[in-house]
C-alpha cells in the first residue's frame, strides 16, 4: 500500500509507484471521486488528442472511424487510468 500525507497546506505528494502506475506528471489534473461506500475512486483527467492521431489520419483519408470506435477507444484508455482508494472510514467533512 502506497501512504501520502497532507500538509499543513492541504497538498499532497502522490507516491512515485502511484504517478507511475497512472502515467501522471506535474501539471496533469485528477478527479475525485466519492463513492457511497466511503471509497474514493482517483482519475487522471486527459485533455489530449493523440489517442485520436490514428482516427483523425482515416477520416482525412476518406476512411473514417465509426463514432463507436472512437467512444470505445477513449473508455478503454480512461478505464486504464483508474485507481481506486479503499476507505476505512467516512468522512463527510473537508
Amino acid at each position: 500500500m502506497d501512504i501520502a500525507t497532507i500538509t499543513s497546506k492541504g497538498q499532497i505528494i502522490l507516491p512515485k509507484a502511484v504517478r507511475t502506475r497512472m502515467a501522471v506528471r506535474a501539471g496533469d489534473q485528477l478527479a475525485f471521486e466519492f463513492e457511497s461506500n466511503g471509497d474514493v475512486r482517483l482519475r487522471a483527467l486527459r485533455h489530449d488528442l493523440k489517442p485520436l492521431r490514428g482516427f483523425l489520419a482515416q477520416y482525412a483519408q476518406g476512411k473514417a472511424a465509426a463514432p463507436q470506435d472512437i467512444r470505445d477507444a477513449l473508455r478503454k484508455r480512461a478505464a486504464a487510468k483508474q485507481v481506486v482508494f479503499r476507505s476505512s472510514r467516512q468522512d463527510s467533512t473537508n
